[in-house]
């Protein structure tokens, strides 16, 4: 790890350290494995934002909150425990308490050993049990473990405001470019199951999501910002993100049939989801099928594309008419790959 991988996480973990207990200059030293002056040099740079004082003792100098402050750990009821231990399996499955993943993948193991360990053993083994069964259907796509100091740089230069410059490999144009960003917001992306950023690209002057592990390197511009006092996360990827692919919002209108209209009628696929028909099932001699019309407002582009294509002709595009000719035109290549397959098999 870089000096400044180094420093970020030695002062993120100080922080956690003096929230639980007053620490020495020598205990920090030795943790850290750094010399008492480099200690002194964080310590006064900490206790200007922070209320850290320091305290002489006899020949030794402690640091810790003001005001008397000491952690209490809150009082957890047992259900809420269980709670915690059932979530064990959604919480790793974000690869965010990987080992080496992130500055704080250390501290979710061992807090839910500590959680496991105020249980009677009995509901404890219970709990084991089950959690693989409330586990998340989210599996890392890759692992971030590589790309722990790129995630804990990033994480800092969004909350300290600082401006990072990029060489980012972008996958559709196979191309790596420099990039300056402000960085808002480090996220996992349930659907492509990945870790990326938010930020404001000074490229294409608007916000827009980086894969972390696409980042090549990066490095501090000097430069400060202040991000925007009204930005969401969660409101700005409902309505820039959809299916894993960032794009302008789109009202979109679908028309699902048959064993898909009754997927489509009880199924939210975005928040901003309104039923617009729903034609139930028929008796078979009438030959119609059962039909369900959604309308949605998401992000354009090749997300919102592949969700309609996975559903194949059991999902029509009603509106608007430039997605739906879309739609049209990727069937129609698509049926060029298997022109002739009924005489020659699928083999050419």
């Amino acid at each position: 790890m870089s000096h400044r991988g180094n420093l970020t996480e030695r002062i993120g973990r100080t922080l956690l350290m003096l929230t639980e207990r007053p620490h020495s200059l020598a205990e920090l030293a030795d943790t850290f494995n750094v010399n008492r002056k480099t200690i002194r040099r964080d310590m006064d740079a900490l206790s200007k934002p922070y209320p850290i004082t320091s305290e002489r003792r006899g020949r030794e100098i402690i640091y810790g909150y003001g005001d008397g402050y000491r952690y209490m750990p809150p009082p957890l009821t047992p259900g809420e425990a269980a709670t915690l231990v059932l979530a064990q399996e959604a919480i790793a499955a974000t690869g965010l308490t990987a080992a080496g993943a992130t500055p704080f993948a250390r501290y979710g193991e061992s807090m839910l050993k500590k959680v496991r360990a105020s249980l009677p053993a009995a509901v404890r083994n219970k709990l084991d049990a089950l959690a693989p069964v409330f586990g998340s259907a989210s599996v890392p796509a890759k692992d971030f473990a590589p790309h722990a100091e790129t995630i804990e740089r990033l994480t800092n230069a969004a909350l300290e405001g600082r401006r990072v410059r990029l060489r980012y490999y972008t996958l559709l144009s196979d191309t790596t470019s420099e990039r300056t960003i402000e960085p808002y917001a480090v996220y996992f992306d349930p659907d492509g199951a990945t870790l990326k950023v938010i930020a404001f690209d000074h490229l294409r002057q608007r916000i827009i999501p980086f894969a972390v592990d696409h980042i090549r390197s990066l490095r501090e511009t000097g430069e400060t910002f202040t991000r925007p006092k009204d930005f969401n996360l969660r409101a700005y990827l409902t309505a820039n993100c959809f299916n894993g692919i960032h794009g302008e919002p789109l009202t979109v209108r679908l028309r699902a049939r048959g064993q898909t209209a009754r997927v489509f009628a009880e199924r939210t696929f975005h928040p901003s989801q309104r039923t617009i028909e729903r034609t139930p099932r028929t008796t078979a001699a009438d030959g119609a099928d059962e039909t369900t019309t959604i309308e949605m407002t998401v992000a354009r582009g090749r997300g919102l594309q592949r969700f309609i294509l996975g559903w194949g002709a059991e999902v029509e595009v009603l509106s608007p008419p430039e997605l739906r000719r879309a739609i049209a035109a990727t069937y129609r290549e698509a049926l060029t790959l298997y022109d002739g397959d009924e005489e020659t098999g699928a083999e050419k």
